[in-house]
């Protein structure tokens, strides 16, 4: 497959991108380590006439100590992350979810901005220009139906980014900028809901992500990401489990946090199985116990080769092992 003709720009300076973006509006496409977009432009889900490049403004590049948070540059690759002292000290289960996407040669050029901003995925719509024609074009593609769920009405397409749901789990907040100013918003309330355009950026808005901003928890926190997948490298998780606990000496559990991906068009927080949490001392019943209520917060389509059942089953085992490992059990 080759790539569609488009012009390609490479500012040097974030306010010359935010020109060119304002310029184009949704006739151009911004891209960081391309890793996903240029299947999408080779596969003709995208088909931009212009093409802006990042790669040049040093600005969104760096890891940085604030003291009480750090913040780090959307053009920062996975492979910088994984190799920053102070993400392996500060941040661990980051780095551990940004070791865990698709492979070295991958995490060399991905970066975390791109993992944030990933598209959803579904299995009859990440294919081909020539397989997708065979049938009618499913909502995602601007058509009017969903061929995993034809009973509803709605894009039921799969988030399954790795670095987000650990993201939120700490809290993150996020900065974009464009012609009209700067907006920070929580990490959480950057993703829509909605299979079509699962992102403030996807869905128009004619904004860059310029940073990304962690606050650094006070008190004995402990974090995990635990990811199931078919094949041991390169595939998108079936289903990611991010966990965040405070827990104080005699194990009991004051404050909980569950983000899972891959189960859904956006992130998803088990509510209901963090409260089970609030509380309570850490055992092993009550890890399985909580864990089965995180499954039944979730509802998967068949966006994979895998059924919702078996999606199901897997999450249960994922978030008991993330749990485990955040709770200090072996």
């Amino acid at each position: 497959m080759r790539l569609p003709e488009f012009e390609y720009f490479e500012p040097a300076y974030l306010d010359e991108a935010i020109d060119l973006l304002e310029k184009h509006g949704n006739n151009c496409t911004v891209i960081a380590g391309g890793t996903e977009l240029v299947v999408a432009l080779k596969q003709r889900l995208q088909n931009p006439k212009y093409l802006i490049s990042l790669d040049k403004v040093p600005s969104l590049k760096n890891i940085t100590d604030k003291g009480d948070s750090i913040s780090i540059g959307p053009l920062c690759t996975l492979e910088e992350i994984i190799k920053s002292k102070l993400i392996e000290e500060k941040l661990p289960a980051l780095r551990k979810a940004a070791w865990e996407v698709g492979s070295p040669l991958l995490r060399s050029v991905a970066t975390i901005g791109g993992n944030i901003c990933l598209n959803t995925r579904c299995r009859f719509y990440n294919q081909s220009l020539f397989w997708r024609s065979s049938r009618e074009a499913c909502f995602k593609a601007g058509g009017g139906v969903c061929h995993v769920a034809k009973k509803e009405s709605r894009c039921n397409s799969a988030f399954a980014a790795d670095l987000p749901p650990v993201l939120i789990s700490y809290g993150a907040k996020i900065k974009l900028r464009g012609a009209k100013g700067t907006r920070v918003l929580p990490l959480e309330s950057f993703y829509t809901g909605d299979g079509r355009f699962p992102n403030e950026l996807l869905k128009g808005s004619r904004e860059i992500l310029t940073e990304i901003e962690i606050p650094l928890p006070q008190g004995n926190y402990a974090g995990s990401y635990h990811k199931f997948r078919l094949r041991g490298s390169i595939d998108f998780p079936l289903v990611g489990a991010a966990v965040r606990l405070k827990i104080n000496e005699e194990k009991f559990c004051e404050e909980a946090r569950i983000i899972l991906t891959g189960v859904g068009p956006a992130p998803v927080e088990a509510g209901e199985a963090c409260a089970q949490l609030a509380g309570q001392k850490l055992s092993a019943d009550l890890i399985s116990a909580v864990a089965e209520t995180a499954v039944s917060e979730i509802r998967p389509f068949k966006t994979t080769l895998v059924s919702p059942r078996y999606h199901q089953k897997m999450a249960r085992v994922v978030m008991a092992e993330a749990l485990r490992e955040a709770g200090g059990f072996k």
